[in-house]
């Protein structure tokens, strides 16, 4: 099972990490509406951003990943993970992770099985080796889903 609690940095200092690059990326100083923003940019609700905000809730895994690649830094930065803004990946390859953090997310969400971290890492290279040759989405889900739960995949 993947564990749930944080390690590393707090759900607050990731939330003031990525409004400051949002604020930077859209060149707006002000607090005021930086969540609405980021909101749109994220394509969530503002109700969701703001439990963000309100450390009520992580940001998932896959929503910083599409925010660093939007912001143009690495997905570890706004993590703090590392203190380097610098993307190590291109804007390209960056959305295809944060659609490839996506679906191993909501494979993990739907498996009737506990999912550990070495399982998890396995369904990263699965869903990037599918995602690279085209395949689609729901396909991609269901091989994922389909993993975690501890069969023995023929179909790659």
């Amino acid at each position: 099972m993947i564990d749930k609690q944080p390690h590393g940095p707090s759900r607050e200092f990731v939330w003031e990490r990525v409004k400051q690059v949002a604020q930077k990326f859209h060149g707006h100083p002000k607090e005021r509406g930086v969540s609405k923003l980021i909101a749109m940019d994220s394509d969530q609700s503002p109700q969701y951003v703001s439990d963000w905000k309100a450390g009520r809730s992580p940001i998932p895994m896959a929503t910083l990943t599409k925010l660093a690649a939007t912001y143009g830094v690495s997905a570890g930065y706004l993590a703090g993970f590392t203190d380097d803004p610098t993307p190590r990946i291109s804007r390209d390859e960056s959305k295809l992770a944060a659609q490839m953090a996506e679906l191993v997310e909501r494979a993990i969400e739907k498996s009737s099985e506990p999912v550990d971290t070495m399982t998890a890492t396995r369904l990263c290279g699965i869903a990037l080796q599918m995602l690279l040759k085209g395949e689609k989405e729901a396909a991609i889900l269901g091989t994922l889903i389909y993993e975690a739960e501890g069969r023995i995949s023929d179909c790659l």
